[in-house]
């Protein structure tokens, strides 16, 4: 049963070692959870660098027992059956019984043929598993009307194989094996679920403290839930942009009360409007009746990248929701697949790298 988990990270540009190679492939499965101290990079990646390094790199085809395992690294049987279990989970290494007892080799006897399956294997099992997300997330064009945030999140997700079935419901159960929930999920914990559903519901980007009050999440735990969801690339970020009149308002009346119109005009920005815009608003300031609806209809005709250029010019932030990465079901499943191909094939092209400095 195939369980593993993608990280992007950037490619060992030119290197030639082989193990630099193989710790930036192990790094890249997320097969090494804590690292230790050392002068060697072996040494930082403790035990399953020198499995893989010592036993399957060095005879790639050759079949390994755990005793043998054992003698050539030097790491305890319960050391090697724990390293065992979460390599052969990853589907770099398969098992075969013998006489001997089972023995382990390297699938498919090199690192690039490995990947091939890997890739093959995990891709299928996305589809297959993200299939839910075609009909169970609401299609609708306007949660996309605002442009996303231009931003770079290393891509990063778990690939698992679907398993028996449980008191879960379907969402709960794919957002939970997503990694959604964290390393270790708690016990009857639905909330990563709960961000989830009030996502695939949603007609436009939401606040952090709106899920935060619809789910009784902490911000802390909500917004750890929704890295996650964007690191997979499922979710993004974009403009509150029913927000911003409400933050304008909010900051042209403290800055009007720490330093005055002129500095606002100036300084504050409010001088690059329209000159009716800017009168009408500071003239409500001076007469103490601007209200958010006034600021509302005050910014109706101004392009959104001005208004977001406003509130920082007066000390404010633009509000930033999350939404999901798609207008309909079978979009966000597209984003989510594009990020996984894309470090699948970074994987794979490292792996035929090791290969050619093995043989």
């Amino acid at each position: 049963m195939l369980r593993v988990r993608f990280v992007e990270s950037g490619l060992p540009a030119g290197s030639r070692d082989k193990s630099i190679l193989l710790a930036w492939i192990l790094d890249s499965m997320a097969l090494i959870r804590s690292r230790g101290e050392g002068n060697s990079i072996a040494d930082e990646q403790g035990g399953m660098h020198s499995i893989v390094s010592k036993c399957f790199m060095s005879e790639p085809r050759k079949g390994w027992t755990s005793a043998e395992i054992a003698d050539v690294t030097g790491i305890s049987s319960t050391g090697i059956h724990h390293q065992l279990v979460k390599i052969r989970e990853s589907g770099l290494v398969s098992d075969v019984r013998s006489s001997e007892g089972k023995k382990y080799m390297l699938r498919g006897g090199s690192f690039n043929t490995a990947f091939e399956l890997i890739s093959a294997n995990a891709i299928t099992i996305a589809k297959q598993r993200l299939s839910l997300l075609h009909d169970g997330v609401m299609n609708s064009q306007s949660r996309m009307e605002v442009p996303a945030e231009e931003e770079s999140v290393p891509f990063k997700i778990d690939i698992v194989e679907l398993g028996p079935s449980s008191e879960k419901d379907a969402l709960e159960e794919l957002v939970t094996d997503l990694g959604f929930g964290g390393d270790r999920p708690r016990a009857n914990d639905s909330l990563h679920s709960d961000v989830m559903g009030i996502l695939v519901s949603s007609d436009r980007p939401l606040e952090l403290s709106l899920m935060m009050e619809q789910t009784g999440g902490s911000r802390a735990r909500v917004g750890r839930i929704l890295d996650r969801m964007r690191a997979a690339g499922m979710v993004e970020r974009a403009v509150v942009e029913s927000r911003i009149p409400i933050d304008v308002f909010g900051s042209l009346s403290r800055q009007y009360r720490a330093r005055g119109s002129d500095w606002l005009i100036g300084r504050g920005g409010l001088g690059r409007l329209p000159n009716d815009i800017c009168k009408s608003l500071i003239d409500s300031l001076e007469q103490e009746v601007l209200t958010i609806e006034k600021v509302s209809s005050s910014l109706e005709e101004i392009p959104l990248l001005d208004q977001r250029v406003l509130l920082n010019t007066i000390g404010g932030r633009a509000p930033l929701g999350y939404r999901l990465k798609g207008a309909t079901g079978g979009e966000v499943v597209a984003s989510v697949l594009r990020g996984l191909e894309r470090t699948l094939s970074r994987i794979s092209s490292v792996a035929g790298r090791l290969d050619s400095l093995i043989e």
